[in-house]
């Protein structure tokens, strides 16, 4: 599911909002790959493209929903999928909505850049990217947590990531 053109804050906190949704794990933990905000780097700005990936937490029948996004504030594609767990927590089945293609991945951990807290490689991603990181803030919080409000509060509370959501000048 690609689709172009102009990708404006707007429609990034639109995107990001259709996601995000659930609990994030406490403490200090690694957490789950879900209910939680990961990209490939940091944007330096609005025009520095990322990859970015939201698995969201199982809705009322038991399935598990997600995207991939690459693409800049202006541009971007993204692609919806299923995620569906493995039984050892460390492998899973995106099955892309599009297409309805599948893609066997494993989740390895891994050491994350500086400034970040988290790291994650996705062997076998069918975008091509491996390795997403996140920041502890960058989880939801609390059972059913207002998806607005999660996205609204990671670009406030972080000035690294906000420019690449910023309104155009």
């Amino acid at each position: 599911m690609d689709r172009f053109g102009p990708f404006s804050r707007p429609a990034a906190l639109c995107l990001l909002t259709a996601l995000l949704a659930g609990a994030a794990c406490g403490g200090d933990a690694e957490p789950a790959i879900g209910n939680r905000l990961w990209v490939d780097h940091l944007p330096a700005d609005r025009r520095d493209p990322i990859a970015a990936l939201i698995v969201g937490e199982a809705d009322e029948s038991g399935r598990t929903f997600g995207a991939f996004f690459q693409g800049t504030a202006f541009r971007g594609r993204f692609d919806l999928f299923e995620w569906i767990p493995g039984d050892d927590g460390d492998r899973a089945t995106i099955k892309l909505l599009q297409d309805g293609r599948e893609a066997r991945v494993k989740i390895h951990r891994c050491e994350p850049d500086p400034k970040l807290d988290f790291c994650v490689e996705l062997r076998g991603d069918p975008h091509g990217v491996t390795r997403y990181q996140s920041r502890r803030r960058w989880g939801a919080r609390g059972r059913h947590a207002d998806p607005a409000g999660i996205v609204a509060s990671v670009l406030a509370d972080d000035p690294e990531l906000a420019p690449a959501f910023a309104d155009p000048p």
